[in-house]
């Protein structure tokens, strides 16, 4: 047995333990920010949300085991039968939970693309994996309880009295879970690419959609790293100080699988903070442009009431001249054009109109020299070079009728 130093055995367990509360903190905030969107954002809960938050209880509970293993002798040689009894009871039950939370790790993320996927053979690929993947996870957990018997309690016994299973088996399962684990997550890595490829998207979009996608599955890296540090769970001789990597491996894996996981549901809340942010950060540029929007809005309404006044202006002006020479020749013909109250169009009396008289276009007239009171800033000043001709116009009709 190597001899090692206190300064060495506190680095360890300082580590461990620091790895281990980073994770789990950071693990619970991804889950809280992925229901606040699927519930609040951008309502959309479902069976994949649930799992998550199934698969971070779990996580909870394998992380309160390895902290008691750290905080009791986890990472140094243990030699005390009684220590080595309790510690190993704690042992298989951290191993037991990374194996039930990385299952339902799968399972969560296989629910996520199978509600995106459009093609039958991809839903196909989803389940087969997954089902693979939950299999192995099962065998390996009832292995881990039950190697050395039903009774924990009797664990050590068993162990030291080679009464378990040979090391070779141990090897056999704990790799084969390490590798459908690690074959998993390279599928669900490569799905993203014929679910995006034949679809109406920007390349830009595609890479940003495919790498949201591939965030759920950043676990890969982390068990490829994991089978290096594999074999330290069959070494039952010194078993807490060889199991200290494979700890911190097997607490960073479903730390990060569950992180990336909630991170691939988050962009609705991401766009919501960015539109809050930029409100927050120019107030003024929103204000400024809503005021040259109502000011060019008031100077295009105000061209456009004063072109109408000019153009019947003009209208008003030549029907009057028109009517005054018509009549000064001695003509019997009745025609003036006038505009109604609050419209572009003319009113045009033809001589083919018997049942019209001079009279009601008479009232129109007066009528639109109202509106243009009405509307004119200046009332008092509505027209007034025209109104002697009519009243003079007016006069002239009544004497010769």
């Amino acid at each position: 047995m190597a001899l090692h130093d206190a300064k060495s055995f506190a680095k360890r367990g300082e580590q461990l333990e620091n790895i281990v509360i980073a994770h789990f903190v950071l693990s619970w905030l991804f889950i809280a920010l992925r229901a606040y969107t699927r519930i609040f954002v951008k309502p959309n809960f479902g069976w994949d949300d649930l799992t998550m938050i199934f698969a971070g209880v779990i996580y909870t509970i394998y992380c309160a085991f390895i902290l008691y293993i750290e905080g009791h002798g986890g990472g140094t040689h243990v030699t005390s039968v009684a220590q080595l009894s309790d510690l190993t009871k704690r042992a298989v039950g951290s191993e037991a939970t990374y194996i039930a939370t990385v299952m339902m790790l799968k399972v969560s993320v296989s629910i996520l693309f199978a509600r995106i996927v459009v093609k039958r053979w991809q839903l196909v690929v989803i389940y087969t994996t997954v089902a693979i993947s939950c299999i192995s996870a099962a065998a390996s957990f009832f292995y881990c309880l039950f190697r050395c018997g039903p009774d924990l309690d009797e664990y050590v016994v068993q162990q030291l009295s080679s009464l378990c299973t040979p090391r070779v088996l141990d090897r056999v399962f704990a790799y084969q879970h390490a590798a459908f684990a690690f074959s998993t997550d390279c599928v669900f890595v490569l799905l993203p690419i014929p679910l995006l490829w034949n679809t109406n998207m920007s390349r830009k979009s595609k890479c940003s959609m495919g790498f949201i996608l591939s965030l759920a599955t950043l676990g890969c890296v982390c068990s490829a790293i994991r089978f290096r540090y594999v074999d330290g769970l069959t070494q039952t001789e010194d078993f807490f100080w060889n199991a200290t990597n494979i700890s911190i491996w097997s607490t960073i894996e479903p730390g990060v699988g569950i992180m990336a996981g909630c991170m691939a549901t988050l962009r609705p809340l991401m766009m919501c903070a960015q539109v809050k942010i930029q409100t927050l950060r120019s107030p003024r540029l929103l204000f400024a442009k809503k005021s040259h929007s109502v000011e060019m809005g008031m100077t295009s309404s105000n061209e456009e009431r004063g072109g109408s006044k000019g153009a019947d202006a003009v209208k008003f002006s030549k029907d009057a001249g028109l009517a005054s020479e018509r009549h000064q020749d001695g003509g019997r013909a009745r025609t003036s054009q006038s505009t109604g109250r609050g419209s572009s169009t003319e009113c045009i009396l033809s001589p083919s109109d018997e049942n019209h008289t001079f009279g009601q276009c008479e009232s129109l007239e007066l009528d639109r020299t109202n509106t243009w009171a009405s509307v004119s800033p200046n009332p008092g000043d509505a027209l007034p070079p025209l109104m002697p001709t009519l009243h003079y116009m007016k006069k002239r009709l009544h004497n010769e009728v």
